[in-house]
């Protein structure tokens, strides 16, 4: 199963062809993409969509994103996703308590530091030294206004678009979907705690690949960047959300 990848106008109809997803763009030949081998859908831009394309793809578990121009995340639809209730669980246990949003605060600050450590040891900087998020925002947007190609910051929200939306298809594997509500409180989101967790560790290579460009990269050369890291990506996911289950467990 692979991520499809739509990049649309106003004028694109995204309707159901079952078993099959069909894109039709005028002047352009329709394009048919089988829904039994797409794992989420990021569409860039807009697009008309029937209803029983949306709901085709929640019944297979399909999320779809939905990006702006510039790569920010607009909105996304929830597909089903298989049940761990022991994690919702404890989460709805912890969003009952008082105190709930500051001990989360504790664990993401922790997780943060972590992701800190990591990255100053790729620049390696001596990691007995305490670099706060602020200076190692501040030295990042510092390079970025030395490399050759601008304007970046279109680049790196549609690096921060991409992940967050594969964040919600991996929370939706794990279980998190939408029936549970939790991704809907006010103040937890966790695709988009993880997805500033995650960047951390996109912060180097990205840098090091905008360093190599002689011109603006096109859309397609940013999703190949992208789509060679899915792999880290899906173990960092994994290996956060096993921390903040065992969090929970400790924490009660």
């Amino acid at each position: 199963m692979r991520p499809l990848y739509v990049s649309t106008s106003s004028k694109t109809l995204i309707k159901l062809d079952d078993p099959a997803l069909r894109v039709i763009v005028p002047d352009q030949a329709d394009r048919l993409f089988p829904l039994q081998r797409i794992s989420r859908v990021i569409v860039c831009g807009t697009a008309t969509w029937e209803t029983d394309a949306l709901l085709a793809c929640a019944d297979r578990g399909i999320s779809v994103a939905f990006l702006d121009d510039n790569g920010e995340l607009r909105a996304r639809w929830l597909g089903k996703g298989n049940e761990r209730h022991s994690c919702l669980q404890r989460l709805g246990d912890l969003l009952g308590r008082p105190d709930a949003l500051e001990l989360y605060l504790d664990w993401f600050k922790a997780m943060e530091r972590m992701a800190i450590r990591s990255t100053s040891k790729k620049l390696q900087v001596d990691t007995h030294l305490f670099v706060s998020s602020r200076q190692l925002h501040d030295f990042f947007d510092n390079q970025k206004r030395f490399l050759s190609i601008q304007p970046v910051n279109v680049i790196y929200s549609k690096i921060r678009g991409l992940l967050t939306a594969e964040l919600v298809q991996l929370f939706l594997e794990a279980g998190l979907s939408g029936k549970s509500e939790l991704l809907q409180e006010r103040w937890l989101n966790l695709p988009l705690d993880f997805s500033r967790l995650i960047f951390w560790d996109f912060e180097v290579s990205l840098l090091r690949w905008l360093e190599k460009q002689t011109a603006f990269p096109e859309h397609q050369e940013i999703l190949a960047f992208y789509n060679g890291r899915s792999a880290r990506i899906g173990y960092l996911h994994a290996g956060l959300l096993n921390k903040l289950h065992r969090w929970l467990i400790e924490i009660y």
